[in-house]
């Protein structure tokens, strides 16, 4: 199976048509802005013929390039490896051994999911990006490819049909719809209210209701200003649930012989294999809105990307869940894991002294010297305020900062309004160091950092141990490493 070359499905002429055409829109932009302004004095069956024209033009151009990439590309594989050819007039061939590839997704926009296809993508760890796209596949042969890609042994011989296995775990609903409410999508809310101001023709629309505003009574037009404003925020909250609905629709984590297969998305799909024995760190996040009412987000990064466009280019795995079902996902994810029974150890106590010399310091540059050229010795007063804050946020990163290991897994913590605790297994730190600043060794702390394979850079990190701890701590992560090296095997 796929030994032979295999071109794309049809329907990928239609999908890069689009993808061409709207680039030469863009690159044509300039010109058809010129063409449109010096031609608004011209007849209306001039500008038609000139905008239809400048449309088929673009249109024909834009055409050119899908039908050869169509007839160009093909697809096979050689060996122990993937081979992607394509190009008509400068060929290129790309080899992708199969031992590398970390992961194989598999997406369904509006238009693949119309035209009966799907898109593939093949992930190893050399990059962000995936590295090799077929743009479009008939969905059977999609799942196909998937298949045989991420199969432990290389053998295409047989593959069995896909099965629809009972889910580990779903979202319902309210969940979905819960985690567009909880998330911190923040930018959708204002700018969605900076969109109506912006919009063309908004004050015409918008001067009456200020007219109105304006010969209220002072309270009144206090009340009515935070009545839209907070309309308006509300606006963009229901933006922020639509996103998350369209996207996390029809959530579910199912079985799969690499690791977990994760499905979701109502327009565009999303289908990916998380291959376990790669994961390097599992991460547990808890936003303050989701800690308030006992929820979490779960992500994992492997030594390569998953390639979904996500906040912060995170991997994430869960969107939302409660608390308790963290440990039973992480389980999934990583077998040593272990969160709940975690006995985390604080860092050392002059941290405090430390964070709260430093802020106020940031405080009187950026704060205090501004106010006393305006204020004179009025800023004075602005001094208590400013050491007292200082002092606050030295307690809550002494608070917040933690650690902890077991048998198998080192772990950390940070973060006040989004809590975070990493896990990293021993087998998979690839170095650690310690490392320590002038001030840190006056007051003898020092600063751990252990490093995964993990593309996405989300190492441990804990600032301010007791030097006399991180004896301890690096001779326990030394040992471990040594004692677990190799034990893990690269799928289940």
């Amino acid at each position: 199976m796929f030994e032979t070359p295999h071109r794309l499905h049809p329907a990928a002429i239609v999908i890069n048509f689009g993808v061409y055409f709207i680039a030469t829109v863009r690159s044509l932009a300039a010109p058809l802005i010129g063409i449109f302004i010096t031609g608004k004095e011209s007849s209306a069956n001039f500008m038609s013929i000139m905008i239809g024209g400048g449309i088929a033009v673009i249109g024909g151009i834009s055409l050119i390039g899908p039908i050869l990439n169509y007839f160009s590309t093909t697809f096979f594989i050689e060996g122990d490896a993937l081979v992607i050819s394509s190009g008509f007039i400068w060929r290129k061939r790309r080899t992708i051994p199969l031992a590398r590839i970390q992961n194989v997704n598999i997406e369904r926009t509006i238009w693949h999911r119309f035209l009966k296809a799907a898109k593939v993508k093949v992930e190893t760890a050399a990059g962000a990006k995936s590295e090799g796209d077929l743009t479009a596949l008939s969905v059977e042969d999609a799942n196909r490819l998937q298949s045989v890609l991420l199969q432990r042994n290389q053998t295409t011989d047989t593959v069995e049909p896909e099965t629809k296995p009972e889910p580990l775990y779903q979202l319902s609903p309210k969940q979905v719809i819960l985690a567009g409410a909880l998330g911190n999508r923040a930018i959708y809310i204002f700018g969605s209210i900076f969109a109506v101001f912006q919009a063309e023709g908004a004050h015409q629309y918008f001067r009456p209701i200020l007219n109105y505003i304006q010969r209220l009574g002072p309270a009144a037009s206090i009340l009515a200003g935070a009545g839209i404003f907070v309309g308006l925020v509300i606006i963009g909250w229901l933006v922020s649930i639509g996103i998350s609905a369209t996207r996390y629709y029809g959530f579910r984590i199912e079985k799969h012989e690499r690791g977990i297969l994760i499905t979701h998305g109502l327009i565009t799909q999303f289908k990916s294999v998380v291959p376990v024995g790669r994961i390097q760190d599992v991460r547990i996040v808890e936003p303050i809105l989701f800690r308030l009412l006992g929820y979490c987000e779960i992500y994992a990064d492997t030594a390569g990307s998953f390639d979904k466009k996500d906040e912060a280019s995170a991997n994430k795995i869960c969107p939302i869940l409660s608390e308790r079902e963290a440990s039973k996902i992480g389980k999934l994810l990583m077998p040593e894991f272990e969160f709940e029974s975690l006995s985390w150890r604080q860092v050392s106590k002059k941290t405090i002294a430390r964070h709260a010399a430093r802020h106020f310091v940031q405080f009187l540059i950026l704060i205090f010297v501004p106010l006393a050229i305006w204020l004179k010795w009025y800023s004075l007063i602005f001094i208590a305020p400013m050491a007292i804050f200082s002092w606050v946020t030295g307690l809550v990163a002494y608070h917040y900062v933690g650690y902890s290991w077991t048998n198998d897994i080192l772990a950390a913590r940070r973060g006040v309004f989004r809590k975070q605790a990493t896990i990293i297994p021993f087998d998979r730190i690839q170095h650690y160091t310690i490392n320590s600043s002038y001030f840190q060794r006056r007051l003898g702390l020092a600063t751990v950092t252990a490093v995964s394979a993990s593309t996405g850079g989300h190492s441990i990190h804990v600032a301010d141990v007791d030097i006399k701890a991180v004896d301890g701590l690096r001779e326990t992560i030394a040992v471990s490493i040594q004692s677990h090296l190799g034990s893990r095997k690269s799928g289940l």
